[in-house]
């Protein structure tokens, strides 16, 4: 038998060691609260403090998390005084977020199951895409105020969500309202959408958001 037939294909320890790498890397990512806490970092930079109470964990539970993310490369820190401020290490994470998520809803039934069932699909009447954002709409973000200012799609309102019921006058009536929020995963768009037409609004969720936004690039953020 010619050995020759066998090149590049022989096992070695060498080869091992990347895939054990490449496997820590993604290892990351194979938990929950890390990937929520991907999610919200996509909105912008936020200390640690700031992502325990927006997740709802306890702050040694979020800075454990927060430093599996930062061994791995996939967040960075910044030092201001005595707070340690987190961000995305790039438009890249996003993207890896946002890849894996469209994979999981495409390949796996459980999870699209899940994700249909948290969002409360409706008709296609009720959400609408990117692309089909017009000049003469009414863009809002029902984000939390700080993570609008980090960046925003360009022309949106800020309303977060707990303002919409005193502030919801403030929006003109005679065009559509499409209401955006962190992403794909967030319901806050939707329910804020369900709010404004049971009051007399042509009000429509985008389906995506700012996580989606910064992993395709295909959106311009403004920061206030």
């Amino acid at each position: 038998m010619d050995d020759r037939n066998n090149v590049g294909f022989a096992h070695s320890d060498d080869r091992d060691v990347v895939f054990e790498a490449f496997a820590e890397s993604l290892k990351a990512l194979a938990n929950n609260r890390r990937l929520e806490l991907l999610e919200i970092l996509a909105q912008g930079e936020h200390s640690v403090e700031d992502l325990a109470a927006l997740s709802g964990m306890a702050l040694t539970t979020t800075s454990s998390h927060l430093q599996t993310l930062k061994r791995t490369g996939l967040v960075r820190t910044r030092r201001e005084r005595t707070t340690i401020h987190y961000r995305l290490a790039g438009d890249d994470v996003a993207a890896l977020f946002t890849a894996a998520k469209r994979v999981a809803i495409a390949r796996y039934p459980r999870m699209r199951d899940v994700v249909d069932d948290y969002l409360r699909d409706e008709a296609a009447s009720t959400t609408i895409e990117t692309s089909a954002i017009e000049s003469r709409m009414t863009v809002l973000d029902v984000r939390p105020r700080e993570e609008y200012e980090a960046g925003h799609f360009a022309g949106a309102v800020s309303i977060p969500m707990p303002e919409l019921g005193e502030r919801f006058h403030e929006l003109p009536k005679d065009a559509p309202v499409v209401i955006y929020c962190r992403g794909q995963l967030c319901r806050f768009a939707r329910e804020a959408a369900d709010f404004l037409r049971a009051r007399g609004f042509d009000a429509r969720a985008v389906t995506e958001g700012i996580v989606e936004w910064r992993a395709s690039e295909s959106i311009d953020l403004d920061a206030a």
